[in-house]
């Protein structure tokens, strides 16, 4: 047998082992490469948006890429501990240094090739979905298949160069150790985990403070820091020390603690929590704020609130910029580079502020008003009457009542009777109406300011368009002389670039997800050889088979669960500050639905686990006789 073969019959004895392992990487492989193909697109070479998407790409790629190194390192070291006995042994039979780095090198180099390949296969098959999502979501132009030569390069280099580093880097852990240790395994014997109670009650008082802060307090960028500290302590605390505590106390319940099996599961839990109390409290802060991000992304995506405005782009100009007709003959060039038929409307206005808010106002005449807005037809202004286009409120501050009959303007002696409030129609500013006699009155004391207005289709796909207009009109920094708007950069920056943080975020989060469900898979089997020889000693003394599934079970169920349960918590009492301070109205039901999708998979998870696991333990304890 050659060493090669020796390698592969190593991981074939231990298939059930490396399953989660190879499944994993083969997942984070697979969306490595679906986001690099997505980087490398021909289609994302040109364009303001696909520049913006590619960036968050090659972002999320060294995420993921993050993630793996950490990932495919507490994975090698994780088998790595349960076979120091086989190591151990094959020292003993003249196994070289050199001999066991080769053998866990090919070890890891047949795991990572396959799940190279499988990884790429999935990622080739599911790339036309994951293309049309993207697309979807972010609202750019569908992306189409092609060959991606330098996505599978890198992917290949990257991946397989990461298999090899790793594996060398954890034999470090297996040359500083005697052969004796080796021999002995990952057995030895632990105390009794001991929790501190002073920090259990400090845990409390963290966790109820973050909760009561965030219910209560007014939120600013200190009360936030506030909470979030509090919070991250008190989970961790929780974790490490309460949860350990609650255990304790529930075997101090004699009554309960020696019904059935709850013996068994709370003695190997309070081991377990303990053991992983790190892994729980990444798990628990992680997930909250995927939850919580996600679902406040989605409620963004549903809140712009420019589709009622008349244009497509503004351009307000005061009279002291001298650069207007330059300006404006820029605007006009860039629509005819690209043939994009428009309509332009140029309005006098006056620009003034409300006497009780000090909110600015575009004041316009009755003539102007029905050029832009044929509806005000059928309204008839006397003088010293007047039509508002605008908000009512911004934010927390009241501009204007609902029944507001008269409204005050700045510095002026006239005071505008309202026949009506209606929705805004600029975004720059609201906008009063007057009739002819008021406005010339007005202007004998303001200077009149000049409005382009621009309306043409498909706004949102000319964002690089609005994006050059913006940055020679307004520039880097506040042009007082000038102001624009544009739809697009507006959609850009409420919809597209929170939903293409949402589009990456997810996929992230579901790795995570995974990573924290194969984390757990490790542990489980990593103690499962102590395990099976336990419940193998139990049963000879009249444990039965289904006792033995319900104890296993319920410890399974706590460690898979009890991080999601604490995420769930801390993300309600996130949303509901959003809802609060944010404004958010249906932020609860978009987390709601997150939530429920994460359970799902963390449901899944947890049964094709629990199916594996239980069935080792039944081969080995009842159907073993020997």
């Amino acid at each position: 047998m050659t060493f090669p073969q020796f390698a592969f019959k190593n991981i074939t004895r231990n298939l059930r082992a490396y399953l989660a392992f190879y499944l994993s990487s083969s997942f984070a492989v697979m969306i490595f490469f679906m986001f690099a193909m997505f980087i490398f697109h021909p289609a994302l070479e040109t364009g303001y948006m696909n520049n913006i998407a590619k960036k968050g790409m090659v972002f999320a790629e060294w995420i993921i890429f993050v993630f793996s190194i950490l990932f495919v390192l507490y994975s090698v070291s994780a088998f790595l501990k349960t076979r120091k006995k086989e190591f151990g042994i094959l020292t003993i039979q003249g196994a070289s240094p050199k001999q066991l780095r080769l053998l866990i090198t090919l070890e890891n180099v047949f795991i990572g090739v396959a799940s190279i390949v499988t990884g790429i296969v999935g990622g080739t098959l599911l790339a036309k979905l994951f293309f049309t999502a993207g697309s979807y979501i972010v609202e750019m132009e569908p992306l189409q298949l092609y060959f991606p030569l330098k996505a599978l390069g890198i992917t290949i280099a990257v991946f397989l160069l990461l298999f090899v580093f790793i594996s060398q880097f954890t034999l470090f852990i297996i040359h500083s150790e005697e052969v004796i240790s080796l021999l002995k395994g990952s057995v030895k014997p632990k105390k009794e985990p001991k929790p501190s109670i002073p920090f259990s009650i400090i845990g409390i008082l963290f966790l109820g403070a973050g909760f009561g802060l965030a219910l209560f307090a007014d939120i600013n960028i200190s009360s936030a820091v506030i909470i979030t500290v509090c919070t991250v302590i008190g989970t961790y605390l929780f974790y490490s020390q309460l949860s350990v505590w609650m255990l304790k106390l529930l075997k101090r319940n004699k009554k309960f603690y020696r019904k059935g099996t709850n013996l068994l599961w709370i003695s190997d839990l309070m081991y377990r929590v303990k053991d992983n109390a790190r892994l729980f409290f990444i798990v628990s802060i992680v997930s909250a704020v995927a939850f919580t991000a996600t679902g406040t992304l989605t409620t963004y995506k549903s809140m712009f609130t420019t589709k009622d405005l008349l244009y497509e782009m503004e351009f307000l100009s005061y009279v002291n910029n001298k650069d207007e007709k330059e300006q404006l003959a820029y605007i006009q060039s860039q629509f005819n580079q690209k043939e994009i038929d428009y309509e332009q409307s140029k309005i006098k206005m006056i620009e003034t502020d409300q006497g009780s808010s000090n909110s600015p106002v575009l004041v316009v005449s009755y003539k102007d008003g029905v050029e832009i807005l044929p509806e005000l037809k059928s309204t008839k202004l006397e003088k010293g009457e007047g039509v508002y286009f605008g908000q009512t409120e911004r934010g927390d501050h009241t501009i204007l009542q609902d029944n507001t009959t008269d409204l005050q303007l700045s510095n002026q002696q006239i005071s505008i009777k309202l026949q009506s409030i209606e929705q805004p129609i600029l975004f720059l500013d609201d906008v009063l109406v007057v009739d002819e006699n008021t406005f010339k009155l007005l202007k004998q004391s303001n200077e009149l300011v000049t409005f382009y207005g621009f309306q043409f289709a498909n706004s949102k796909e000319n964002l690089d368009i609005s994006q050059r207009i913006h940055d020679r009109i307004v520039g880097e920094t506040y042009n007082p002389d000038a102001r624009y708007f544009s739809k697009s950069i507006e959609y850009y920056q409420t919809v597209q670039l929170p939903s293409l943080s949402l589009f990456i975020g997810l996929f992230i989060a579901i790795i995570f997800f995974l990573a924290a469900g194969s984390f757990l898979y490790f542990r489980l089997f990593t103690d499962l050889y102590e395990e099976r020889k336990k419940y193998k000693s139990l049963a000879k003394i009249g444990l039965s088979e289904k006792e033995m599934v319900k104890s296993a079970s319920i410890q399974m169920a706590n460690l898979f669960f009890l991080p999601f349960l604490l995420a769930i918590v801390e993300t309600g009492f996130a949303l509901q500050v959003l809802q609060r301070e944010g404004g958010f109205s249906n932020v609860f039901q978009s987390g709601v639905i997150t939530m429920l999708g994460f359970l799902g998979l963390q449901v899944l998870y947890f049964i094709t686990i629990r199916f594996s696991y239980i069935k080792n333990l039944k081969e080995y304890v009842y159907l073993n006789k020997n």
